[in-house]
């Protein structure tokens, strides 16, 4: 496996593999990172990738991980990291490139799409649908139904009530309730949807 990324979020997903001998290499754009975890970093990312083995893009800014596949790795194959203390639902369907963390539960045909991060302790109950490149940080609680939309991040300690729709690429501050629809590209801070 290939890793990239080599900051805070990369240090997590690679304390989730027990083995990391299965990491080939380790590619960030940032020279001044030479160690991630013991293992040496190559920098910057090189324009021709070996294709040999699967990727992961450990980087946690939803934008990035996009701009990274569109441009560098959109002929590779991905893979997915899962901690074995998560409980996943055997009807739960997993894009490509999904991270999740320890003692994540996800519940009964809920889908999470590619490049997504499902971060430590988040709960996501029945019939949730994430797009595309969503972080549910920490601790974060969707009630059935939620529904969220490409690049969106829910913040730590941040509860989403049921059958909420969340639009593309809005942040919802930590430690918020989400009561209401929310449109594409909204924040979401506390208890009040802010345009």
């Amino acid at each position: 496996m290939y890793i990239i990324g080599a900051s805070g979020h990369a240090k997590a997903v690679i304390d989730l593999l027990k083995d990391k001998s299965i990491i080939k290499a380790v590619f960030d754009d940032d020279v001044k990172i030479i160690h991630v975890m013991g293992l040496p970093v190559t920098s910057p990312i090189p324009s021709n990738l070996p294709k040999d083995s699967p990727y992961f893009i450990a980087i946690g800014h939803n934008r990035i991980r996009l701009d990274i596949v569109n441009q560098k790795l959109s002929s590779v194959n991905f893979t997915n990291i899962i901690h074995p203390s998560a409980i996943l639902s055997n009807t739960v369907v997993l894009g490509e490139g999904v991270v999740i963390m320890e003692n994540v539960i996800i519940k009964v045909d809920s889908q999470v799409g590619n490049h997504a991060i499902i971060n430590t302790a988040a709960t996501i109950d029945h019939d949730c649908v994430l797009a595309d490149y969503v972080h549910v940080a920490p601790g974060s609680t969707l009630c059935g139904g939620v529904n969220v939309g490409e690049g969106t991040l829910i913040g730590a300690k941040s509860v989403v009530l049921p059958n909420i729709n969340i639009g593309k690429w809005c942040t919802i501050a930590a430690g918020s309730t989400v009561h209401q629809n929310m449109p594409d590209g909204s924040l979401w801070i506390g208890s009040k949807l802010k345009m």
